[in-house]
């Protein structure tokens, strides 16, 4: 019971809508019980043999349902005096009876049924959010350490998972239990007797439900992490697909995706069939329990303990009990089964952020220096990155980071962005700790084109004006043009509006990084980051874009990471990182002078170039 009162706090905000599922579900049950109770007074007219005095037939007292036998028993005077003891007209007025009690119980069904869906889905909509709302929240180092498929599975399967958990965890707690309640009251109303012996079987039920579920919920978790890994290694193949037909590794990543999904396939059978368990199980239980009572019940009616009509109709009422007992196991079992998923939602939902905002936040202004002070970095496993790393970046000036890779470079200019916090030091920005800012306004001065181009399933034009649509389009072709991308988005198909697919999947390497130039052209930051901005570039693009660049950058603070040290040559100051320490510090010629790493690494390129 624990794990479904789990899932309906995701359905509080929607009390309004749980209370009229509440209501039309209780009419429901009423309407349900009255047309079956309608059978005591039909099997009465049918075998009464004195059918003008059917009405004067009395009806035992049975204890508890002493109340009710008497005001059974006025009903059918009245009722025998209606149909002025006519057998015929007695049944013609119980059809028509039946009939409107039960178009008024289907109606109050498929209106609880429509609350229902709507609190099934606005709630399941709300986790979705909350679960993308997060991932946008939390700091790139936790996807760092995640697998893509394993996310995608929580967004989806786990999900899927939680919307059939919850719908059947509100079913359980409202919905059925109001059933067994009142048909309870009716089957005590009818005979306590024969309601007590039901009863006894209770706790039996409720021990084998227990023993099944805890196996099926440790089995479920098992199972989505499984799923994640098949997810993970679909995702791979999709994105690797040219270089595993380049490399012939078809063979080695099919039988590896096999092995996982063996796995996963074995452990899903193990949970299909816990689960599939619980129906079979729960209606032999309640076959046992029916056989007992048409046993009890029959004998009874043979010692004249009880009317025929009235066991017949607690007969009836039992066997409309069986369902909700069983759709109240099953719901167990589904809780149970998505309590696997909730645990994984959770995980993510409640992961901490471990870059925030402060409380109160300061306006961030970009006048005199960006200054890092002894800067540290190290990953959650403790590998140092940058160690003791100090630097003062004047506004105006060109700042080059250049070595070899797994330097730092890049991890330098994410601690500037605050895509991470430093672990040691600080970097002031006007003297100021970038931690006392908010991210988003930190991130508003400062454009970056990334060595890998993220470009997205859009138009051309809104993946040049990402973050601010409103911008004319005008304003985006001037940056198109800047950055040497005007001409071949007019020869598409669309132009600006063309889509560009996934990742930008329709435009060539080069193509895409002039998009991503543009792109940073357009924002018009204080501070330019462009990570191997021109890596992609043919030579004519390349020359064109340099000088869109060098243009660009004469009038803003820029910080360029390059392994092509031809582009690097004009900049201010130039840094050489290795193993996260600054090694050299100068302009170009200052560090040629020196005849240290930066100096072999002309030499190296000028050697490969000639």
């Amino acid at each position: 019971m624990k794990a479904v009162l789990q899932f309906l706090k995701y359905a509080g905000n929607h009390k309004r809508l749980i209370f009229a599922n509440f209501i039309f579900n209780l009419l429901y049950v009423l309407f349900q019980l009255v047309s079956l109770m309608m059978i005591m007074p039909v099997l009465r007219f049918l075998f009464s043999k004195d059918n003008g005095n059917a009405q004067a037939l009395s009806s035992k007292n049975f204890g508890v349902g002493h109340w009710f036998s008497d005001q059974y028993q006025n009903f059918i005077t009245w009722f025998g005096h209606l149909a002025k003891g006519e057998p015929f007209t007695a049944l013609a007025y119980l059809s028509v009876a039946l009939v409107v009690v039960t178009v008024f119980k289907n109606g109050f069904r498929f209106l609880a049924m429509n609350f229902m869906v709507l609190i099934r889905n606005r709630s399941i909509q709300e986790i979705r959010q909350n679960v993308y709302q997060r991932c946008l929240d939390l700091p790139i180092a936790y996807f760092n350490n995640e697998r893509k498929g394993d996310l995608m599975s929580r967004m989806s399967n786990d999900v899927k998972e939680i919307e059939f958990a919850l719908m059947v965890s509100l079913e359980a707690l409202y919905f059925q239990p109001l059933n067994i309640l009142l048909f309870m009251i009716a089957l005590v109303m009818l005979s306590a007797k024969l309601t007590l012996y039901i009863l006894l079987f209770l706790p039996i039920t409720a021990l084998i439900i227990g023993l099944i579920g805890r196996s099926l919920r440790k089995r479920s978790t098992r199972n989505q992490e499984l799923l994640g890994k098949v997810m993970t290694a679909y995702d791979e193949t999709l994105g690797g697909i040219r270089i595993i037909k380049a490399f012939n590794a078809a063979g080695f990543f099919l039988k590896k995706y096999k092995e996982q999904d063996d796995a996963y396939t074995m452990n899903n059978i193990g949970v299909q069939r816990r689960y599939d368990l619980s129906s079979p199980m729960s209606e032999t239980i309640g076959i046992g329990v029916s056989a007992l009572l048409l046993w009890l019940g029959g004998s009874m009616v043979f010692r004249n303990e009880l009317d025929p009509e009235f066991f017949l109709t607690y007969f009836a009422i039992f066997s409309q009990l069986i369902p909700p007992f069983k759709a109240f196991s099953n719901a167990l079992y589904a809780a149970q089964k998505g309590i696997a998923s909730l645990d994984r939602i959770q995980e993510l939902v409640t992961a901490p952020v471990t870059v925030e905002d402060p409380i109160d936040a300061q306006v961030p202004a970009f006048n005199i220096s960006i200054t890092l002070k002894n800067v540290g970095f190290s990953y959650l496993d403790g590998a140092k990155v940058i160690d003791g790393f100090d630097l003062e970046i004047k506004k105006g000036q060109t700042i080059a980071l250049v070595g070899p890779s797994g330097a730092g470079k890049t991890t330098l200019t994410d601690l500037l962005a605050r895509f991470y916090d430093v672990t040691d030091g600080g970097i002031l920005l006007d003297g100021v700790d970038i931690r006392k800012f908010k991210q988003d306004d930190l991130r508003r001065l400062i454009g970056i084109v990334n060595q890998e181009n993220i470009l997205f399933n859009e138009s051309v034009r809104n993946n040049i004006a990402l973050g601010i649509p409103e911008t004319p389009i005008e304003a985006v072709i001037d940056a198109a043009k800047a950055a040497n991308a005007h001409e071949f988005i007019m020869e598409m198909d669309h132009g600006y509006d063309t889509e560009i697919g996934e990742r930008g999947g329709k435009l060539s390497g080069g193509q895409k990084q002039r998009l991503a130039i543009a792109r940073a052209l357009l924002k018009d930051p204080e501070i330019l980051i462009l990570d191997e901005a021109t890596s992609a570039l043919d030579s004519n693009s390349e020359k064109a874009v340099q000088q869109a660049l060098e243009k660009l950058m004469s009038s803003r603070t820029s910080i360029i990471i390059a392994h092509r040290l031809s582009t690097v040559i004009h900049a201010d100051v130039i840094i050489v990182l290795d193993k996260g320490k600054m090694i050299e510090k100068g302009t170009h010629n200052e560090l040629l002078e020196q005849k240290g790493m930066y100096y072999n690494l002309i030499q190296l390129q000028q050697l490969l170039s000639n």
